[in-house]
């Protein structure tokens, strides 16, 4: 990973972890993998290659208080500018990184742009980042408490999105991820427990698309 982007996300976080934003996110998408080298008991090193950093706000409706993020992010770097094709609001700053807000889709919603009144942007709603929502880890991460899905959770939604993934070549990356996080995962007894026990909480539908997916390309959970 280049120092500069990495230097980089730390100063988001602690510009989120002043703001007081920090414990209403969670990191997801590929700079999870970059936590989980915090967790990990062993040689995890991730294989980072994105600038796109996505956080997902757990609760729209929290906090009560507004928080000013985008003049904080702005006074540090970034610009804004909202997505051409969703409407949600983006962060960029120079050719480092690029922020993003996603949220869950509850009940029979549909997915789309959501107002988030805290915090005043916009945050794109994805039904399938529901499962990452539900099984949270907080860990510490130098000096501040970052959460990411638990790395079993966040393997199964990886492979239940395979089939739908766009463009294709994402869907490789994913698979290579997938590989990379189950080594780790199978030497942690506990970890072992939670994909079993994550995978059993799904509906059989969800189960028969993970089960071809690993089976089309070799994965053994």
């Amino acid at each position: 990973m280049d120092r500069l982007q990495e230097n980089a996300f730390w100063e988001t976080i602690k510009i989120f972890d002043n703001e007081g934003l920090l414990p209403y996110i969670m990191v997801i998408g590929s700079w999870a993998e970059y936590i989980y080298s915090y967790y990990f008991k062993t040689d995890f090193k991730p294989n980072l290659r994105t600038r796109d950093v996505d956080f997902l706000y757990g609760n729209i409706h929290r906090p009560k208080n507004k928080i000013n993020i985008t003049t904080a992010l702005i006074n540090n770097g970034y610009s804004y500018v909202e997505n051409p094709t969703s409407g949600a609001s983006k962060f960029i700053k120079e050719d480092l990184l690029e922020l993003e807000f996603l949220t869950r889709v509850i009940g029979s919603g549909t997915q789309h742009i959501y107002e988030i009144p805290s915090i005043g942007i916009k945050a794109e709603g994805l039904r399938i980042i529901n499962i990452l929502s539900k099984y949270p880890l907080e860990l510490e991460c130098r000096d501040f408490i970052v959460a990411v899905p638990e790395p079993s959770a966040y393997v199964l939604q990886k492979l239940l999105t395979n089939p739908t993934r766009t463009p294709a070549f994402k869907k490789e990356k994913d698979l290579d991820a997938v590989r990379a996080l189950l080594v780790h995962i199978k030497q942690s007894e506990y970890d072992k427990e939670r994909i079993k026990y994550i995978f059993d909480s799904l509906t059989q539908k969800e189960q028969r698309v993970i089960k071809d997916v690993c089976r089309e390309n070799f994965i053994e959970l």
